[in-house]
């Protein structure tokens, strides 16, 4: 069996350091625990909430499989070693994360012509399971492929060339899928791996985090937890100020639009130049806008003291009494709508089209 190389590390940008602690997920971690390095079965769906730690962990526990010096299992890795040195700059040539960049790049390396969308295509995976059957570069550890946001996955092939590998599971091989919808996952994948649960983050341990960890004044802290509804993730995505602009024009483009049906507001700009980062913006105005429409749905039900926003508050009465009696449907069948268009970013649609679909849906409100 051919040797595999360890990847350079000028080609992948840095990866963020990846954290031995987990909020709130202690029973993921003692399941871990419990079963042992050893003893791990050969594909894992970790599935839950966006922001509670699915892929991070993922990441962690592919770390203590190949740390040279690891204190514990599940993420007791030393960080110092020549393997957890590659693994955190995403240059191990036994941990491969298949992200936008690795997709693009499978698609190159088998002299497709690059694509518009990121999912998971057939080069993708014909290639995640080339580097699958190399022989450790590390010596002997267990070779990790991660699969983050399984839910991208459409194509029928892709899902049969997946499938005949966890089919035919080998040791020293370990699949660990994350998604936030375990029923977008076909049930012969399903079956073919352990099913982990990572819950949502309760409120007050969001609005300690933050205080403790990232030093946010209580006041902000408790009004940024409540309206991450369980997910850190989105919490701490929150405290990036260089998207406040992006979080704001979400929700003007929202209430404009339900304001105004007969107009078209201006959508929010996302980056032209960077795949994966247009897709978290989108994420972001996605979420916002469905807490502006959730606050709109409440203060119409007269539920003031639920709003998240309450400094809209005065503005949100406007618009309500504008729509009438059909404000609470209205607000209800907008929240309805965003959903849904997140299920079709999922299927990796250019937010702009994602955006000008759900402008449609609204405006037919």
């Amino acid at each position: 069996m051919p040797k595999r190389a360890p990847q350079a590390v000028a080609q992948p940008p840095p990866r963020p350091n990846v954290p031995k602690r987990f909020v709130d997920q202690d029973a993921v971690v003692e399941y871990f625990r419990r079963v042992g390095r050893d003893r791990l079965a050969h594909a894992y769906i970790f599935h839950g909430p966006r922001g509670v730690g699915k892929r991070t962990f993922a990441r962690a526990l592919a770390l203590s499989l190949q740390c040279e010096d690891a204190e514990s299992f599940p993420t007791g890795y030393c960080g110092e070693c020549g393997a957890c040195k590659r693994g955190i700059a995403g240059s191990s040539g036994d941990i491969i994360i298949v992200d936008d960049e690795f997709v693009h790049a499978a698609d190159a390396f088998a002299g497709k012509q690059e694509r518009k969308t990121s999912d998971i295509g057939i080069e993708a995976s014909r290639r995640i399971i080339q580097l699958m059957n190399l022989k450790s570069y590390e010596g002997g550890s267990t070779l990790v492929a991660i699969l983050p946001d399984f839910d991208n996955v459409t194509s029928d092939a892709t899902y049969n060339a997946l499938l005949k590998e966890l089919e035919e599971p080998n040791p020293g091989k370990l699949f660990l899928i994350t998604t936030e919808h375990l029923d977008s996952i076909i049930e012969t994948i399903r079956s073919r791996a352990v099913l982990v649960r990572f819950d949502p983050i309760p409120e007050k341990v969001i609005e300690r985090e933050l205080i403790a960890e990232h030093g946010v004044p209580k006041a902000r802290a408790v009004e940024i937890a409540r309206r991450a509804q369980g997910s850190l993730g989105d919490a701490i995505a929150e405290l990036d100020e260089g998207e406040a602009a992006l979080r704001t024009a979400a929700r003007e483009w929202l209430l404009a639009c339900l304001r105004s049906p007969g107009k078209l507001p201006p959508m929010p700009e996302f980056d032209a130049d960077d795949r994966e980062h247009a897709r978290g913006q989108l994420v972001e105005v996605l979420r916002q806008a469905r807490l502006t429409a959730r606050d709109l749905l409440v203060s119409a039900l007269g539920s003031k003291k639920t709003v998240f926003d309450v400094s809209s508050a005065p503005e949100y009465h406007k618009i309500i009494a504008a729509l009438g009696d059909d404000a609470a449907r209205k607000a209800a069948d907008a929240i309805g709508a965003i959903n849904e268009a997140e299920r079709v970013a999922n299927t990796n649609v250019a937010p702009a089209t994602t955006f000008g679909w759900l402008q449609i849906q609204l405006r037919s409100l």
